[in-house]
């Protein structure tokens, strides 16, 4: 577990990996390709709606809204890696990205897109060319966190 942080490098490194990711996944459209996007936060409003009023639900289906759930679920997954498990993967920044990336995969697949009834890795809902995409565009998040965090930990040493 990691005693310190600059906590500032940390959400920069966040910052930019999860912009990526959101370019990345909001690119999909160009290539007529339907990549899960949001998939957690229909779930959270699956079980949750009931307890807001129309007004506040009708922004939840603004991108804005989308935004700021994707990079604060982005973020969550950051603090993850930098205070669990940055120290216990192996290999260089891209290495220890790249494998991080497969957790919020998994969670995804695994557990959230099933719980939507979209089935295991999206396989109901999903072309296998969206579910290859979505699996990238969380690859992409991990890569570019890992490589981004290390150079900027090299320079905060």
């Amino acid at each position: 577990m990691k005693k310190h942080s600059n906590l500032y490098k940390d959400l920069v490194a966040g910052f930019v990996a999860i912009t990526a990711n959101t370019i990345f996944l909001k690119a999909a459209s160009l290539f007529h390709i339907d990549a899960e996007s949001g998939g957690l936060l229909k779930l959270v409003l699956l079980h949750t709606k009931q307890y807001f009023p129309s007004n506040v639900l009708s922004l939840t289906k603004t991108t804005g809204f989308w935004l700021l759930f994707h990079y604060l679920t982005g973020f969550a997954m950051v603090l993850m890696y930098v205070y669990l498990f940055e120290k216990l993967l192996p290999g260089k920044g891209w290495v220890k990205g790249s494998l991080f990336s497969l957790l919020p995969w998994v969670i995804n697949g695994c557990i959230v897109l099933p719980l939507l009834g979209q089935g295991f890795i999206g396989v109901h809902q999903l072309s296998t060319a969206g579910m290859i995409y979505f699996f990238i565009a969380n690859w992409l998040f991990g890569l570019v966190f890992g490589v981004v965090y290390e150079n900027l930990s090299k320079k905060t040493m």
